[in-house]
């Protein structure tokens, strides 16, 4: 199958695909800004009490213990609450890093599965695509994909590793990370991949 007939064939998929991607990866974000965002609220309560606490001669009125209380019994019991409601839910924030990472291998495989169907396993005759961070398109899809398939068992071969090892130098040092996690969405991030719309352009430019 060449490739136009296959993105034909698969449009609708990657549609699904990156739209869940996206939506699960904002909902972690939001989650995990709200708390930081109380945490901020009640350090600073508490630090602004302490230096009241070490200065007493500016704490005429009692401003001070004031401020500790509101913050123990404002800011920081919905900290309390929230951190309480984020416990609960950080069990579901290591299925959705997992749903991210897979979701996001999902629309590499799709990519490699692309080229693999029109060039075959040694792609043979495939253009290079656009060149990121020193490396051609069709080599990262490739490589990306064989990481995000098998970094578990740590089994690489030499082209995984070295394209991973120049993203880490080029780009980004969390790309050396390879070996102890997926770093499909860190690719698909990379590729600039935020709709399907930028995936089947790349695709596009695979096209011989």
């Amino acid at each position: 199958m060449k490739i136009p007939d296959y993105l034909i064939e698969i449009h609708h998929a990657v549609e699904t695909v990156v739209e869940e991607i996206y939506r699960e990866q904002d909902a972690l974000i939001k989650t995990r800004a709200e708390l930081a965002a109380l945490t901020a609220a009640t350090a600073d309560g508490y630090r602004r009490s302490e230096f009241l606490a070490m200065n007493p001669d500016l704490d005429d009125d009692g401003l001070g213990t004031a401020i500790h209380w509101d913050t123990y019994f404002g800011v920081d019991k919905d900290r309390y609450y929230k951190k309480a409601e984020y416990e609960d839910v950080a069990q579901r924030v290591a299925a959705r890093q997992f749903s991210v990472a897979a979701l996001s291998g999902s629309l590499l495989q799709y990519g490699k599965q692309g080229i693999s169907l029109h060039y075959g396993k040694k792609r043979t005759g495939c253009p290079d695509g656009r060149i990121v961070a020193g490396i051609p398109l069709n080599e990262i899809i490739w490589q990306a994909r064989n990481q995000a398939l098998h970094w578990e068992d740590g089994s690489f071969h030499e082209p995984t590793t070295k394209c991973f090892e120049k993203l880490a130098t080029n780009v980004d040092p969390i790309f050396g990370e390879f070996k102890v996690r997926s770093l499909a969405f860190e690719i698909i991030g990379l590729l600039g991949w935020k709709n399907a719309d930028a995936f089947f352009t790349d695709m596009k430019l695979l096209i011989a």
